[in-house]
């Protein structure tokens, strides 16, 4: 090929790639959710808290974790959809498992997969509740009358009340990587919200989580986004937060404190459908002596604490 048409060629090429690059396509953040679809999900939620307490000066350490878990499988059915894109969802509970630790290391939990039918928790299994779900993913419960009733003996009574409050129903199936995000996005672009620390954290404080779309692609005519997150502290107060240093008072300020609070999910924007989420703050608080203070050569007595959240949800089916 002559020089004068290689350069031809090599400028049209050039051409093109500008051209697309300055037409990346834009994706609505939003859920597209339709009626009469019906998907099923697995969530788990939990929490741990840890304590060690080393003393090199007698030789003696002390540690203590508490903790506890649900895992829920269920179906979501949407019923309608308004011309706002609201939808109306009908949950229908299929599997269910928890546990819980204390102090003691005694340990109580149920599996709907393995227990015995006249444990009360069993009558959860099959039943339903309604919400109602916003295209920014916010939720809210519009009936659970029903299955708040099934469970009305002893301790299963306080547990499933628990699980099926409206806190941890609109916890459960909220959607909060959409809470702020603007009509649409390009890959690389990012958005941000403020949120409270999940409950049970030793030191509540604020979070700002920070979303990047980091990859859009097409399959089978749908699009997959892909949304990353890296949460920082924030200064910023969340309405409803609580004040109190949980189970740390007025001693928080002497603990150096570090923490990571990160997720990913992987969303079919043309369904609205959640394809995989996870996220995991870990936190962490350490107090040691100073060297005048130290009792022996040993090292100085330390206290460290941790705390760390997840919540995932994933499709099963």
């Amino acid at each position: 090929m002559k020089v004068g048409k290689l350069c031809a060629v090599i400028c049209g090429v050039c051409a093109v790639m500008i051209i697309f690059a300055g037409c990346v396509p834009s994706s609505e953040m939003k859920l597209n959710l339709s009626p009469k679809s019906e998907t099923t999900y697995k969530v788990v939620t939990g929490s741990t808290k840890d304590y060690e307490f080393v003393q090199p000066s007698i030789n003696k350490t002390k540690e203590r974790h508490t903790g506890g878990s649900v895992e829920m499988v269920f179906s979501q059915s949407i019923e309608s959809v308004d011309e706002q894109g609201n939808a109306i969802a009908n949950i229908t509970i299929k599997q269910l498992k928890y546990t819980s630790a204390d102090s003691q290391g005694k340990e109580v939990g149920f599996d709907s997969t393995t227990a015995n039918e006249s444990d009360p928790m069993t009558k959860l299994i099959g039943a339903s509740y309604k919400i109602k779900i916003s295209p920014k993913g916010a939720v809210e419960v519009v009936d659970a009358s029903a299955a708040r009733a099934l469970v009305k003996q002893g301790a299963s009574e306080k547990t499933a009340a628990r699980m099926l409050s409206d806190e941890e129903i609109a916890r459960r199936h909220q959607v909060m990587a959409l809470f702020d995000a603007k009509d649409s996005y390009k890959k690389g672009e990012k958005w941000s919200s403020v949120t409270a620390s999940p409950a049970g954290m030793l030191r509540s404080k604020s979070f700002e989580k920070v979303y990047t779309l980091t990859d859009i692609k097409e399959e089978n005519d749908q699009k997959i986004a892909t949304i990353e997150m890296n949460a920082v502290p924030s200064s910023k107060r969340v309405e409803g937060a609580s004040d109190k240093e949980a189970g740390m008072g007025m001693f928080a300020n002497m603990f150096d404190e570090k923490d990571e609070y990160t997720g990913k999910m992987i969303i079919n924007l043309t369904t609205g459908t959640i394809l995989s989420y996870d996220e995991t703050l870990k936190a962490q608080w350490v107090a040691a002596e100073t060297s005048e203070e130290q009792k022996s050569d040993k090292g100085p007595d330390q206290l460290t604490m941790g705390f760390t959240y997840n919540y995932s949800i994933e499709k099963v089916d």
